[in-house]
């Protein structure tokens, strides 16, 4: 498998089992923000990829790879900071549901794991005239050796 796999796996996930309609994701594009009317997810390559030698000495040694996905869930702010602060519980909510339904990304890894997710009010981002609430979150998408 490859990264560009694991991101097909996980954008097919995020469409199929999440609440997130295809257009409200983005593999790598905040203009996305531009478009949408509520919320959206984006995501890109990670820091944290890692590789694991299993075999010695030789080319076709498997390896473990470990892919490190980033990315955020933006929630439009539309003024009334109850319902923002409700839509980001849930948002937190609603990632961690999505991503335990299928775990291997469909089929694209062996096993997926949501690693963090986080939340500062303090911070927004600004796009399309509106402010938007960001949820950080990160997975690791694991390949194990053959």
């Amino acid at each position: 498998m490859s990264l560009a796999d694991i991101r097909e796996g996980l954008y097919y996930t995020l469409q199929v089992w999440g609440p997130w309609l295809a257009s409200e994701i983005s593999t790598c594009d905040f203009g996305i923000l531009e478009t949408v009317s509520s919320c959206a997810i984006v995501f890109m390559p990670g820091a944290d990829t890692s590789f694991e030698e299993i075999g010695f000495g030789t080319s076709d040694s498997p390896d473990t790879n470990t892919w490190s996905i980033e990315g955020g869930l933006y929630i439009k702010d539309t003024g009334d900071p109850r319902a923002l602060l409700d839509k980001v519980w849930k948002g937190h909510d609603d990632l961690r549901d999505t991503l335990r339904k299928d775990r291997r990304l469909n089929g694209a890894a062996d096993n997926a794991i949501l690693t963090s997710m986080s939340f500062d009010p303090t911070l927004a981002v600004e796009a399309g005239g509106a402010l938007w609430a960001q949820v950080l979150w990160k997975i690791q998408a694991i390949e194990y050796a053959e």
